[in-house]
C-alpha cells in the first residue's frame, strides 16, 4: 500500500520515530457510535500499513489511509481533554504516547487478533499506558480521549485494566463525559439498577457498563471526591476503601443517587439536571 504523506497541520510537527514492540496486553473497548461497524473504507487485499503522521506535545500519530483533518481531529482533542484527565487522576505529565489510526476495518481487526489473541467488538484498546489503537469511524475522535483516559489510568494503577471492568470504564467514561441520561434508559426507569458483578460481563457479551459507567463515576466523585476515585482505582474496585461494607451497599448508595438527582425532580428527558 502506498505511503500517506504527513500533513502540515497547525500546532503540530511533522516527525519519524523508530517502530517499538509493545508488550503489555491491554484492552479496552471504546464505546460509541462507530463501535461495531461502520468504517471508513472498505476492506482492501493487503494489511493497511501505518506511518508516522504527527507530532503534539504529548503524542505521536500513526495512522494508514486516514485523511488528513482526521488526524488533526484526533490531535485536538487528545490534546484538548490531557490537562483535564492528569488534573483530575494527579498523574502529572505521563510518557508520550503513541497513538495508531486504521482507516480499513479489516486490518484493523487483523491487528487486533495478532495482538489480543482474537477479535472484539471494538473501535479501540489500549496497548498499555502508552500506547492506545483506534479505528477511524465517525466518533473516532471521541474514542481516541476515552482510551487516552483509560491509558493514563494506568499511570495511577498498572494492574488496573479491566480490574474490575465496571470501574475500569467507569472512569474512562466519567473522564470523557460520555454521559448517557439515565431518564433514556429502560431498565433504569422501570427500577432495575445492574450490579456490579453484571457490569463485569465480558464485553463482548455485555454492554450496560457503557450506558451506565459515567453515573457511577459521578456518584463516587460525589461521595468520596476525586480522591476516594484515586483509592477506588488504587484498590482495584474494592468499596471497602470508601466506607461500604459490600458492594451491594455501595449499588444500593448509587442507585439511591440517581434517583434522587435525575427522578426525583420530576424532570424530562432532555431537561437540565443542576
Amino acid at each position: 500500500m502506498s505511503r500517506v504523506r504527513s500533513a502540515r497541520i497547525p500546532g503540530v510537527q511533522r516527525h519519524r520515530i523508530r517502530g517499538g514492540s509493545l508488550r503489555l496486553v491491554l484492552w479496552t473497548l471504546a464505546w460509541g457510535a462507530g463501535c461495531g461497524g461502520g468504517h471508513s473504507s472498505g476492506p482492501t487485499a493487503a494489511l493497511e500499513s501505518l506511518a508516522p503522521r504527527a507530532r503534539t506535545a504529548h503524542f505521536e500519530l500513526h495512522a494508514g489511509q486516514v485523511a488528513e483533518t482526521t488526524v488533526a481531529d484526533i490531535a485536538g482533542a487528545l490534546e484538548s481533554r490531557y490537562g483535564r484527565v492528569t488534573s483530575d487522576l494527579m498523574t502529572g505529565e505521563v510518557p508520550r504516547m503513541t497513538v495508531e489510526v486504521w482507516s480499513d476495518q479489516a486490518s484493523f481487526l487483523a491487528e487486533m487478533e495478532r495482538f489480543l489473541g482474537q477479535r472484539y467488538n471494538a473501535t479501540g484498546y489500549v496497548t498499555g499506558p502508552a500506547g492506545l489503537r483506534v479505528l477511524a469511524v465517525p466518533s473516532v475522535a471521541r474514542n481516541a480521549t476515552h482510551e487516552m483516559s483509560h491509558a493514563i489510568s494506568l499511570n495511577v494503577n498498572p494492574t488496573f485494566a479491566n480490574r474490575p471492568r465496571w470501574l475500569w470504564e467507569s472512569v474512562a467514561l466519567f473522564e470523557n463525559d460520555e454521559f448517557v441520561d439515565p431518564r433514556s434508559i429502560s431498565y433504569l426507569t422501570s427500577g432495575r439498577f445492574p450490579t456490579l458483578a453484571e457490569l463485569d460481563a465480558d464485553p463482548n457479551a455485555g454492554r450496560q457498563v457503557y450506558e451506565v459507567g459515567y453515573l457511577i463515576g459521578e456518584f463516587v466523585v460525589a461521595r468520596a471526591g476525586r480522591d476516594g476515585l484515586l483509592r477506588l482505582i488504587r484498590s482495584n474496585g474494592d468499596v471497602t476503601v470508601l466506607g461500604f461494607a459490600s458492594p451491594a451497599a455501595f449499588e444500593s448508595e448509587w442507585a439511591s443517587f440517581v434517583r434522587a438527582r435525575y427522578f426525583a425532580a420530576g424532570l424530562t428527558l432532555g431537561e437540565a439536571v443542576q
